[in-house]
């Protein structure tokens, strides 16, 4: 039977000699296009584990900020959902100045790097996604999150003690409110405006047949 066991390019003898239809050919294509695929997913693991590792970094150095006194900064357990959603909009407000400098130069009529324009789609894109679907943070409602992310000291393979939670920005919040008691106002309205309907109905199929219609 054929070995149809994929190898490690390195692995293949005589790699150099195989003509370009021969069986060995597409076992090195095999080889390769796997070889391709796993260094893909790992770069792809490993930009992410950074992402995250920043976002929490950030967390773990700016969640003290705006406290009045050192002694209550180290006292501090944990904070209310309301402050961390405040805190999210803190986060994601983290590139302004970097964007209205950007924007300036736009302004002025020069071009932007490539660069530039890439971080305005991704600062954007990360925006919108918050607002939507809130955003993976750690979880500061939680006593236990707090202590181990003051402890943590960066290594993204201690990264899995800090528990996230998907939080929306608190700036989100009074808009889907007012969303949500529109859409019950329009629901209570329709409901009011079929009423006098039924009823007219109801009366005229009385007044037709001279039987009450229960």
């Amino acid at each position: 039977m054929p070995n149809n066991k994929r190898k490690r390019v390195s692995k293949i003898k005589d790699k150099e000699k195989a003509h370009p239809y021969s069986r060995k050919a597409r076992q090195i294509n095999r080889a390769m296009h796997k070889e391709t695929s796993i260094a893909k997913a790992k770069s792809e693991r490993i930009n992410a584990a950074l992402g995250r590792g920043q976002k929490i970094v950030w967390f773990r150095d700016n969640m003290d900020k705006g406290e009045e006194e050192v002694e209550a900064k180290l006292k501090r357990k944990m904070w209310t959902m309301v402050e961390l959603r405040q805190l999210v909009d803190v986060y994601l407000e983290r590139n302004d100045e970097e964007i209205e400098n950007i924007l300036a130069k736009k302004e002025e009529g020069k071009n932007l790097l490539q660069k530039e324009s890439l971080f305005l789609q991704l600062v954007d894109s990360e925006v919108k996604e918050a607002k939507l679907a809130g955003v993976e943070v750690p979880d500061l409602t939680n006593g236990a999150v707090v202590k181990a992310l003051r402890a943590w000291d960066g290594d993204l393979n201690s990264i899995t003690t800090i528990k996230l939670v998907t939080c929306k920005p608190a700036s989100i919040i009074p808009i889907e409110e007012e969303a949500k008691n529109s859409r019950r106002g329009d629901s209570a309205s329709a409901k009011a405006d079929k009423i006098p309907q039924l009823l007219t109905e109801q009366q005229a199929i009385e007044i037709a047949t001279g039987m009450a219609v229960n």
